[in-house]
């Protein structure tokens, strides 16, 4: 029976008390696959669509035990299934990590509950033997312990999820401890931060790391094969999504978190799409798991294509989801497409949008109040590498002192010469605190929630007026928390537009109110690039011209009225950190988009308080100049012209109750104002109505319209009853 506080926990984020677990079904098999579904696996294996796993599998069964074992269970050969006995017994013996999914625990579990009617009692010891041997070798330890790490890091992927729940499904009936032990710490510990941050359809360990739910979503299968139902949230079923918006019209992904995986085709990412789409029936999620977008599985993964894919399951296309997706809390961030066109020549321009909400730590960088902006190659990128060389592994000074450091982002940085350091961030940057007195990776929820491991928070978020192809996506946020006591506020608004132009396809608009503690604390907003860029007065040109691209990128800095403009990059400046007057450089090549220039602007006189306007519009390469871009102010608010659109803000960070702008232009505008107080508002246009009643959107506080040039007053006609 399914554990009450399991169910429970799938709405809420306290595990509460110790939980009941529940048991494991008596019989074999039954890790992935009943007695009962063998029979349909045997009519599967026959058909079509499957006849290249299944004769991958069958081919690899002469070195891969898990391989071995399911051509037993499929076909009754008790020459396999001798075979995957000794095998698997051969490779325990020799592994002493758990980390991957197709590792000798994982497989050998597999082998167990698949041969088990031919195992003799001495070999059930044996493999009893070596699953605790290895499952005592890394945390949780065994048996498990409740002090394991269950958020990030190792033991969130194969040590517990496809390691020793699994191995404890299949010995149970000889030894419960290995899964009561894991069982608990699963429940109590694993589902409730899963709860907790998979209705956000984002994930905390970035574009590589992303492959640590492939182990969530083997274990939502063992429970389910189980006859035990869902045991963790079906939000569960859009993380994948986090992968699909992030995809690059290029084949690679937007950089978020330690990349290793450049070119963004990682069989993992295949394998996902494929446990996910056959859980949930999802029809996009299982085309991504047929596309040549993505490396093929390799044998072993194709098992499971095998046990879970449905014959013939629908599968629809990718370009009929929506062009903008939202991300809430604890993710925070947006993504805005013009389109889902694929190629390096695409006309599609991808832009993310990122406020923040927790910081989960291990993988993810201090990210918070940052973008990235894509069309025909990186514009605005995420610099820096991991991994590709001992000079930026894990915890190299490259890793530890510019990569996982918000200047290496585009974000903000607010310079207090005498911050105190911490063990995981040692350089002074001016950029954001590490949670928990320097212990970046939260044990538990508790721990997340508790610890100061709250950085950003989501303060208004819309997109439309078309919720498919919308024209503007919009996304607020207040990401004070992810300083420290240097600064008194930061915030960051940011609206991309879709400006269905052909010359100029999208634009992104970035406005910052920053109030720091001491007026002389340097503020810095950053935008880094790969090429190097041209600055003209308050104009800056990045173009991504090499290795077959053909993107530009024109920014307009509008605020700081008096600003300065600077890059830093080339040779030996590539990575540099100006409080220490040193580069931390990398060795890793292309597809890494490393970076090597960035664009900082700080405001020519210091201040405790600056407004930051930037408008940053993409084309191609050879479009010789952007669009003309202005600077509107009104009263409460100052705003941004392009083309046919005009975007405003409150000036201060407080919600509007009235304004007013002077529109410009020739023919209808296009008008989104944001801020707005809840209620019902009027709109006049030269002092005539225009919009009465009019109430903006609930969640983004923000209101569109149409119309032409003129002077517009926006009022606050009645506010909403409290």
């Amino acid at each position: 029976m399914l554990i009450p506080l399991a169910l429970a926990a799938a709405a809420g984020i306290s595990a509460g008390p110790v939980v009941q677990t529940p048991g494991v079904p008596e019989g074999h098999p039954r890790v992935y696959v009943r007695a009962a579904d063998v029979p349909r696996l045997k009519q599967k294996v026959v058909l079509p669509e499957y006849q290249s796993a299944w004769e991958q599998v069958c081919a690899a069964a002469e070195k891969q035990p898990a391989c071995a074992a399911f051509v037993y269970l499929v076909t009754g050969d008790q020459s396999r299934g001798r075979q995957a006995i000794a095998q698997a017994l051969a490779a325990l013996k020799t592994s002493d990590d758990a980390r991957v999914l197709n590792v000798p625990l994982h497989q050998g579990a597999m082998v167990y509950d698949w041969c088990y009617d031919l195992l003799s009692p001495g070999e059930k010891q044996a493999f009893i033997g070596e699953f605790e041997r290895i499952a005592g070798g890394h945390d949780p330890g065994y048996p498990g312990s409740l002090q394991g790490m269950a958020v990030v890091g190792h033991t969130t992927e194969g040590w517990v999820l496809t390691g020793q729940l699994p191995a404890g499904v299949a010995i149970y009936d000889e030894s419960p401890t290995m899964y009561d032990a894991a069982a608990r710490l699963f429940f109590e510990k694993f589902v409730p931060v899963r709860n907790f941050y998979f209705p956000s359809h984002w994930h905390h360990q970035g574009d590589s790391y992303v492959s640590r739910i492939e182990h969530d979503l083997a274990a939502s299968w063992l429970f389910r094969q189980m006859r035990l139902g869902d045991v963790v949230s079906r939000e569960q079923q859009f993380v994948p999504y986090f992968i699909v918006y992030g995809l690059r019209p290029d084949g690679q992904q937007l950089r978020r978190g330690d990349t290793y995986d450049e070119p963004g085709k990682g069989g993992a990412k295949r394998l996902i799409f494929t446990l996910a789409g056959a859980y949930y029936q999802d029809p996009y999620l299982l085309t991504l798991a047929d596309s040549d977008l993505f490396w093929e599985l390799p044998p072993f993964e194709r098992i499971f294509e095998l046990l879970f894919r449905e014959p013939e399951a629908e599968k629809r296309p990718i370009a009929e989801l929506p062009l903008t997706k939202y991300f809430p809390d604890p993710g925070g961030e947006m993504i805005a497409r013009t389109g889902w066109e694929m190629g390096k020549d695409s006309p599609a321009a991808v832009v993310q949008m990122r406020i923040g909400g927790y910081f989960f730590g291990n993988h993810q960088r201090r990210d918070f109040g940052t973008f990235q902006v894509y069309y025909r190659g990186g514009l605005a990128i995420a610099s820096g590498a991991y991994q590709g060389g001992p000079d930026n592994m894990y915890g190299s000074d490259h890793w530890h002192d510019y990569h996982h450091q918000t200047i290496s982002l585009n974000g903000l940085l607010i310079f207090d010469p005498n911050e105190p350091m911490a063990r995981i961030r040692r350089v002074n940057d001016g950029g954001q605190r590490v949670p928990n007195e320097g212990r970046d990776h939260p044990i538990d929820l508790e721990t997340l929630l508790a610890k100061g491991y709250r950085m950003g928070e989501v303060t208004a978020h819309a997109f439309g007026p078309d919720r498919f192809s919308p024209e503007y996506s919009y996304i607020a946020g207040d990401i004070t928390q992810a300083y420290t006591e240097k600064v008194r506020l930061v915030t960051r608004s940011m609206v991309t537009l879709n400006l269905r132009d052909r010359t100029y396809p999208a634009a992104l608009i970035v406005f910052d109110r920053v109030v720091s503690s001491n007026p002389a604390f340097k503020k810095t907003w950053l935008l880094h690039t790969i090429e190097e860029p041209m600055i003209e007065g308050r104009t800056t040109t990045v173009v991504r011209t090499r290795d077959g691209y053909r993107g530009k990128l024109v920014a307009e800095t509008l605020l700081p009225e008096q600003a300065g403009i600077t890059k830093i990059g080339g040779p030996g400046k590539e990575f540099w950190v100006e409080s220490v007057q040193r580069n931390f450089p990398t060795t890793k090549k292309p597809p890494a988009e490393l970076g090597a220039w960035r664009v900082e602007v700080l405001p020519s006189a210091l201040a405790e308080s600056d407004l930051f306007l930037h408008v940053m519009t993409v084309m191609d390469a050879d479009t010789t100049r952007g669009p003309t871009v202005t600077m509107v102010e009104g009263t409460n608010v100052v705003g941004v012209h392009l083309l046919d659109r005009a975007v405003f803000f409150a000036r201060r960070n407080l919600l509007l109750r009235q304004a007013d702008f002077e529109l410009t232009g020739e023919g209808e505008q296009r008008v989104l104002v944001c801020d707005l107080a809840p209620g019902l508002w009027s709109v006049e246009k030269d002092g005539q109505p225009m919009l009465v009643s009019a109430r903006p959107d609930s969640d983004g506080n923000c209101l569109s319209f149409s119309g032409e040039a003129g002077r517009y007053v926006l009022s606050l006609a009645a506010q909403p009853n409290l």
